[in-house]
């Protein structure tokens, strides 16, 4: 199946970013999409994270430097936020527990496991920053619980 964007916005910079992408992600698919609070709680971490550590708004591409995307394909939703950010440090996730009781770190874990460790990134070649992604069941298998994977990742990363 070829990849289909159902989405795309540039968003500025800064912190009220993360509130407008979860805004956008509630008109693109609503609420009763099957994936929507999933999809919404990734892209409110990694446009946080995009903001927090890509030092949006530095160098040649400081308008409009954050740009969301969503891709539907295969009975998936790919979710991508770019940055312009002159960050080079590697993303990573906190394995350490203590990091589920600082007020930052936990934004790729959750992303990691929402995404079943389906999340990734890369480097622009020829400007700076770079793109994180991850992949989403676009209708994730009811269990009676009304969002199993948010609920199972959160309990997850309490352990």
């Amino acid at each position: 199946m070829n990849p289909e964007t159902l989405k795309e916005i540039c968003l500025p910079g800064d912190p009220g970013s993360a509130s407008r992408a979860r805004e956008e992600v509630r008109e693109w698919l609503g609420e009763e999409h099957p994936a929507y609070e999933t999809v919404r709680l990734v892209v409110s971490e990694l446009v946080t994270n995009a903001v927090r550590h890509a030092r949006p708004g530095v160098g040649p591409a400081a308008v409009d430097p954050l740009v969301l995307r969503l891709v539907a394909y295969g009975g998936l939703l790919r979710v991508e936020v770019m940055d312009a950010g002159l960050t080079i440090e590697e993303p990573r996730v906190c394995a350490d527990p203590a990091c589920l009781l600082t007020e930052g770190g936990r934004g790729l874990a959750i992303v990691s496991e929402l995404s079943g460790g389906n999340w990734g990134y890369r480097s622009h070649e020829r400007r700076p920053g770079r793109t994180v992604w991850c992949e989403l069941r676009a209708d994730p298998s009811p269990s009676g619980e009304p969002f199993p994977e948010v609920s199972a990742a959160l309990s997850s990363l309490g352990s």
